[in-house]
């Protein structure tokens, strides 16, 4: 018989276990790449995660769909708070993760391996503009230094996004330890923990 595309895809964060169980036998481990981030809870060495489906993972908090790359950032912010203000943000693909952390030199250009939302070029510049068309600007409007506080209060949000499925796990397993791995370990799983 052979496999369903979509239960293999899906079933890679069980390989990325075991090999956290080898780094320490009880602890929570965070897998944060591109797309998504994985919270994979490890007891006495194997993995315990309640759901086995990503249909199932995402209700039981084990996964958030969120990452250092290809994320919307309209799928995340409801608002962005600037200078003082809250602005609501315009639900469009305008601008992706990459592009935050572009701005925020937490990727290289090599690290920024996903197409940007308009096609144009990966430059910090070009970067900020996408970011600006969240919030129905330009550059003309905000200044890049403009962008890197949006930015970091954009990245402050995932963060804090991440950070609250990981709890609904820690206090679920009771288990305090975190491990992480992943093209956003520095930039979001360790940030989170």
């Amino acid at each position: 018989m052979k496999p369903n595309s979509f239960d293999v895809a899906a079933a890679n964060w069980i390989a990325t276990a075991q090999v956290a169980a080898q780094i320490s036998p009880n602890c929570i481990f965070i897998d944060t790449g591109s797309t998504t981030t994985d919270i994979i809870p490890i007891k006495n060495g194997k993995e315990c995660a309640k759901g086995r489906s990503d249909f199932e993972r995402l209700k039981t908090k084990e996964l958030v769909y969120t990452g250092t790359l290809r994320t919307n950032l309209a799928s995340f912010l409801d608002s962005i708070s600037f200078k003082g203000e809250k602005y609501n943000v315009a639900s469009e693909l305008f601008a992706i993760t990459a592009d935050v952390y572009n701005v925020l030199d937490k990727i290289t250009l090599d690290d920024y391996v996903c197409d940007t939302c308009d096609g144009a070029g990966k430059s910090k510049e070009e970067s900020a503009r996408r970011i600006s068309r969240v919030l129905c600007a330009d550059l003309d409007i905000l200044s890049f230094d403009d962008i890197v506080e949006i930015s970091n209060n954009i990245h402050q949000i995932q963060v804090d996004q991440i950070a609250k499925s990981l709890m609904e796990v820690v206090n679920r397993e009771n288990l305090d330890l975190v491990v992480t791995t992943g093209l956003g370990k520095d930039i979001l799983a360790k940030k989170s923990s």
